[in-house]
């Protein structure tokens, strides 16, 4: 339950229609699901003919919340934000609404795929990350723990 979002860290695009974010979606183990958000995303998304691109899009993983106190503070723990307080999309481009890059949370950088779109002056992108490929294992509280595959929502301005 805890870690949650954590990652998300890292980046995806959120149901936000008019600002810039960041969501994630964890599901829970036996049952249940959250969503971890913030809105502390800094970068963009520039547009070449057909081809979008997006380079250092970062996430400040400190501000993700997910209306639970504590499990916000399990959140912390498990991202380890006081040493990664950052998630990052190195790079991606994309085409034809599907994209690739990289990301890097907690020190780990991984290639990622997944799909886009562009709403007026905002790029909208859906992902799904492993949480072990980022040294994420474990996550349980009380019997209640987290599945190893989230999905990003992340949305972003374009310039």
């Amino acid at each position: 339950m805890k870690f949650l979002a954590a990652l998300f860290l890292a980046m995806g695009l959120s149901q936000a229609a008019s600002a810039q974010s960041v969501v994630v979606d964890v599901i829970l183990n036996p049952m249940g699901d959250f969503k971890a958000k913030t809105s502390d995303v800094k970068g963009f998304a520039t547009m070449k003919g057909d081809e979008v691109s997006a380079e250092n899009i970062v996430v400040n993983l400190k501000s993700l919340k997910t209306g639970v106190e504590l499990r916000d503070k399990h959140t912390q723990k498990y991202l380890e934000t006081p040493k990664f307080p950052e998630a990052v999309l190195v790079s991606a481009t994309g085409k034809g609404g599907k994209g690739k890059g990289k990301i890097k949370i907690r020190g780990v950088e991984k290639d990622i795929e997944g799909t886009y779109k562009v709403e007026g002056k905002l790029l909208k992108a859906d992902f799904k990350l492993t949480l072990s490929d980022f040294d994420i294992k474990d996550i349980n509280y009380m019997g209640v723990g987290v599945e190893d595959e989230i999905t990003l929502h992340v949305a972003v301005p374009m310039k």
